[in-house]
Formats: structure tokens, sequence, C-alpha cells
């Protein structure tokens, strides 16, 4: 028994060595490059286009022959501008010799060394990697059709590319995608196996290296959906994974189970895309548990051509500003076909605030985009809002927002203006509804047209000291002449009313306050194009309030950038109230002329500066004096006092103007 087994093996052993032998004698004497022509051939019958080898081709025999093939050149569809689809230094193919007897053609590797491949779509969306036989068929092209629809006729294990280059180009919007491959593999044990895959390289100059699983080849080639794919890696830096299951319908594409995590950002969601007459429409559902905006990633800068000469100046810094002048990604949202929902559980600003239950509904079709966004919880409130984007203008997005803001908490509000005193109480809406362009918070607000309004209702103000602080506070403190007096300030109303032209606020009494002591208004301007603010202030204090005229801090202008606002006396204010101040001195009014004049409203005395603010109809002939008057010097001032004044006016006075 023994003996006939050893027999049997041996035998067999003879048979397989008498045929690897006979295979290699035959390959061995025939020269591979007689084969390029039938190949040439058999490629043009099955895509309608040329492969050319432009030297000789290298043979090496063994039990998995391998073929080289330099200098190959595949033609690009027809309608293309570039000539050749792909070319490579060299291919390298290493075929499994037993399968060939069974008919079947399996690759064990397929090499692609310094290839340069060029992907792109017509108008139409058909890509020029959509390949037609011409249309007169032959029997050469029938018989590849066959073949081609058997998937277990050919098989590749392992695909790799080396040092290559991939363009891709979308004929619908021109836009140029550039990747730089360093090495790129996928290998599978067979072809019921997973496929390992591997990426080192950059796309658009951001370096990406990743690795992972896709599912078997047997299954992609027979359509068995859902295909499963599993990365993970850096990307320009950052920590990524990406985990789906691929399926497709016909035109549609879709992409459940996603689970997409980059840096410290994470999405979970399902992503369809339809592609109809050339074009692609997504429909996206993410979902992402928290994000803040500080996490998000710049994109990194493309190195531009030092010799090009400048065509514009570049903008000052981004950390000059108050106002972010980081790009907001509006590119990418214009350049989405489609609809989508987003819903963050919890959102962090950059100025710490947080944000709860974010959601945003959105629609886009050819750079036109529609937003309608909410918050259930902002500083103790709610917000509603909508937005259009124009992205058809390029580097300068045309953009609209409307919102409405309700039961926000002023402490938390005043926090985040950077008013750093004790409220308590305090609710405040506010409503915006502007128009601006521009790639960044800041160039939209430099650039806005509309109004902002913001109303805030009772609360108590802890005392404080405007210096350092912000302008919001500023201008607070400016109109409360009497915050180092009292221990705290009872707030009846405050309004701060923006009417916008083009990033410059005109001011007219559209900022007021009102307390238990005194009302107040503001008037000047308020620029957003190099965040500056000229403000005059003027308080009136409330009849029957008793009061030292030198605690009024009133009559004061406030300028400079939003950051660094300086408080200091409005000259020409004081000099047309002190001359007013030497006249009633001479007819003898003394100090309760003094108070009337300087308390005592002007023009329509029934209105309060918070309905005046709210309204916005303040009367510019009624309004105090604005940046547009003659500013005076403060020897002006002094030679416009009066000779002879009660002492307790003129100590008061000396206060006012600091002396």
């Amino acid at each position: 028994m023994r003996r006939t087994a050893f027999i049997i093996l041996g035998a067999t052993a003879a048979v397989v060595a008498l045929l690897l032998v006979g295979a290699a004698i035959a390959i061995k004497t025939l020269d591979p490059n007689r084969f390029v022509a039938p190949l040439a051939a058999r490629v043009k019958a099955a895509t309608g286009r040329e492969l050319s080898v432009h030297g000789p081709i290298e043979y090496k025999l063994s039990l998995t022959p391998k073929v080289v093939l330099p200098d190959v050149a595949f033609e690009n569809a027809p309608w293309s501008k570039t000539r050749q689809m792909l070319t490579a230094k060299r291919v390298e193919a290493q075929v499994a010799l037993l399968p060939l007897l069974s008919g079947r053609f399996d690759v064990i590797e397929f090499i692609l060394v310094e290839p340069v491949i060029t992907l792109e779509t017509d108008a139409s969306g058909r890509g020029n990697w959509e390949f037609g036989p011409p249309a007169t068929n032959t029997g050469a092209s029938s018989s590849t059709a066959s073949t081609s629809a058997n998937p277990t006729a050919f098989g590749i294990g392992n695909f790799e590319i080396r040092q290559g280059t991939l363009t891709y180009r979308d004929g619908g919007s021109g836009k140029l995608t550039s990747a730089s491959i360093e090495r790129m593999s996928m290998r599978a044990r067979d072809m019921s196996a997973p496929i390992a895959v591997d990426f080192r390289g950059t796309i658009d100059d951001v370096p990406v290296a990743v690795a992972g699983d896709l599912g078997p080849p047997s299954q992609w080639l027979a359509q068995q959906w859902p295909y499963s794919l599993a990365l993970k890696g850096q990307v320009n830096g950052n920590d990524a994974k990406l985990s789906t299951k691929l399926a497709k319908a016909g035109a549609t594409t879709t992409l459940d189970d996603v689970d997409i995590r980059y840096g410290k950002i994470a999405a979970t969601g399902r992503i369809r895309s339809t592609t109809e007459a050339g074009k692609t429409r997504y429909a996206i559902e993410l979902n992402v548990p928290s994000l803040a905006l500080a996490d998000i990633p710049q994109p990194p800068q493309r190195a531009t051509n030092s010799a090009a000469p400048a065509a514009t100046p570049a903008p000052p810094p981004a950390k000059q500003w108050v106002i972010a002048d980081t790009p907001l990604p509006l590119g990418a949202l214009g350049a989405i076909q489609g609809e989508g929902t987003l819903s963050i559980g919890e959102l962090t600003l950059r100025s710490g605030q947080v944000l709860s239950h974010v959601t945003m509904q959105f629609g886009s079709r050819d750079a036109l985009v529609d937003a309608k966004f909410a918050a259930e919880s902002i500083l103790g409130g709610s917000l509603r809002g909508e937005a259009q984007i124009d992205g058809r203008h390029g580097a300068a997005p045309a953009i609209r927002v409307q919102a409405n803001a309700q039961g926000l908490d002023l402490p938390k509000l005043a926090a985040a203006a950077g008013i750093t005193r004790e409220i308590r109480g305090g609710k405040v809406r506010a409503n915006i509804d502007i128009s601006g362009h521009g790639i960044t918070p800041h160039r939209v607000a430099s650039t806005m047209s509309g109004t902002i309004v913001i109303v805030s209702g009772p609360a108590t103000l802890g005392r404080a000291t405007t210096q350092g602080e912000s302008a919001v506070s500023q201008v607070a403190g400016a109109l409360d002449p009497f915050r180092s007096v009292d221990a705290a300030t009872e707030l009846h109303c405050a309004v701060f009313r923006l009417p916008l032209n083009n990033g410059v606020a005109q001011i007219d009494r559209s900022i007021a306050i009102e307390t238990g002591k005194i009302d107040g208004s503001a008037s000047g301007t308020v620029d957003f194009r190099d965040e500056t603010l000229d403000l005059s202030v003027q308080p009136q204090v409330r009849a029957g309030v008793k009061f030292d005229v030198s605690q009024l801090a009133g009559l004061v202008r406030i300028r400079g950038r939003f950051d660094k606002p300086v408080v200091a006396i409005d000259a020409a204010q004081s000099a047309q109230l002190i001359a007013k101040l030497g006249v009633l001195g001479a007819k003898g009014g003394g100090l309760a002329e003094l108070g009337r004049a300087l308390v005592t409203p002007q023009g329509d005395s029934t209105a309060s500066p918070c309905a005046i603010a709210e309204r916005g109809s303040a009367s510019r002939a009624n309004a105090p004096a604005t940046t547009a008057q003659p500013r005076s010097t403060d020897n002006q001032v002094q030679r416009a006092l009066p000779k002879e004044l009660p002492k307790d006016i003129g100590n008061a006075l000396g206060k006012l103007l600091g002396r």
C-alpha cells in the first residue's frame, strides 16, 4: 500500500515536471516581442484606443513568469485635449503559470513604474475611463466582451504604483485635482480574500498616508453589494479614519454606515450620489456629536510663483482683527450639487461659547446655496435663521444672513462681548438681516449692509470700570455716570441698533440705555472695514434724581479700534455746553440752570432713548453732536469758559475736562 502511494506520488511529480519543462521550452523558444501587435490589436478591439510599447519586451521564465513592458502609452478618449490617458516608464506583470492550463489568467503582481495618469470627464460627465469598442464590432471584440463578462477568467492579486502622478479634471466645473503617488498598493491573497490597500503621497499638496482593507475582488467584479471599505492613517498630519459600506444601483451610489474621523472631529451618517445627464447630485446626512471650530484644520496654502507680481497688497494678518479673518468652507459647500442635513450635538465657537443641538439644512445647485440653521441652546436662549450664498462670484461669494435670537442671557452675552462687570438677570433678543460678500467673517463684515438690532430687558449691573475693557463695555460705562458711585445700577433697557451700509454704521441715537437714574444715547460711526469706532455719548439724568455735577462723566467721545477703544472728552460738545453755561451764568441761573442744561432732553422729550433707538427714527436736527462737527481743542474749551462761575461748577468742569 505504501509502495503504491509512493509510485502515484512519483508519477504525479514526474508529470508535473514534464509539463513545466515543456512549458519552459515552448516559452523559451518564442520571441515575446512577436505578441506586441496581437496584444495591441486586442486592446484596440476592446476599448477603441491604441496601446503602444516603445521598447524590447523582457521575459523571465519561472513558475511565475514575469513580463516587463518598457515605455508604455495608452491613448486617451477622442474628446480629450490630452493625447495619452496613461504613460509609464515600465509595466511589470508576473503571471501564474499553472492556471493558464485551465483557461484562467491570474496576474500575481502588476506594477506601474513612474506612470502619468490622466483622468477626466467631458461636459456631459462621461469619463475617459469609460471604454467602448469601435462602431463596427469584430469577432475579436465579441470575444473580448465574452471574456470580460466572466470575472473568474481574469484576476489580479497584487497591484502597485511606484512614483507616479495622477490628475483628475471635472469637465463641468473645470476643477483640477492633482495627486503625487509615492507608493500605492492593493494586495489580496486570492480573489475571495479582502484587499489590503496602502497609499503614500499627496493630494492637492496635502500629505496623505492611509492603509486599510477593502472587500474581496470577486465581490466587486460580481457587483455583490454592499461592499465594505475601512481605511485609516494620516491626512495633512491629522489622524484620519473612514469606514463605510458601498452599494450601487443604476446611476446611484450609496455609502451607508459612514464613520469618519479627522483629527478631533468625528461624524456618522449616510451619503448618496446620483449621476444624471452628466451631473452628480448628493444627498448627505451627517451627525457630529461635538465640534470645536478651533479644531478644524486649515487647508495648506499652495505655493505661488514668487516672480509673479502681486495684483493687490496682502491683507493684514488674521490676528489683527477682532472679527475672524479665517476662510469659511463656502467654496466646498457651493461646489456640492444636492441637499443635506447636518446635526451637531455640541458646537464650541472660537470664543469658547458653547451651542447645543445645532442643526442645518442646505440645498445647493450651480453654486447657489440656501441654508436654514437653528440652535436650541445658545447663550441661554435659542437661535433660528437662514443664509443664502451665491458662489458664482468666485473669491468673493455674496452672502445674506437673516437670524432671530430670543431669550439670551445678558451675563453670558456680556462676557462674550468682553464686559467683565457682574450682571444679574437680563434677557436679550436680537434680529439680524445683513448682506455682504467675502470668504471670511471679517471680509463679509467689511462689506455688509442691512440692520443689526440687539435689545436687552431689565437687569442689575454691578460696579465696574471701563478702563481696558471692550468697546461695548466702554459705551455702556460712558452711558452710566453713576457706575463708580452706586454699588449697582438697575438697568431698565439697552438697545444697540446698527444701520449698516457697505460695512459702516451711521449711529444717530440708535445706541441707548435707560437705568433707574439716567437715560442716555450715543451717535457717531462704527466702521467694520478697519474695525474702528467714533461715538459721542450724551447722558440724561432722570428728573428728581439728586447728583453732584462732578460725578457726570458724560459728554465723552469713544474712539479707536474695537479691541482698544479710548474714552476722552468730546471737546466740540464741551465747548458748546460751556459757552451755553456762560450765558446761563450771566443770567444768574446758577447750579439749577446748569443741571437743566446737562440733563434736560432735547427735542421730543416724550420718547424714551430706547424707543428711539429701537425704531431708528431719531431726527438728526435734534441729535447731539456727531463726528462730522468741528473738533475743538482743550485750549478752545478753556477760552470758552466764563471768567466767573460758581466754585462748585468750576470744580465739576475741571474734573470733567481732566484738569
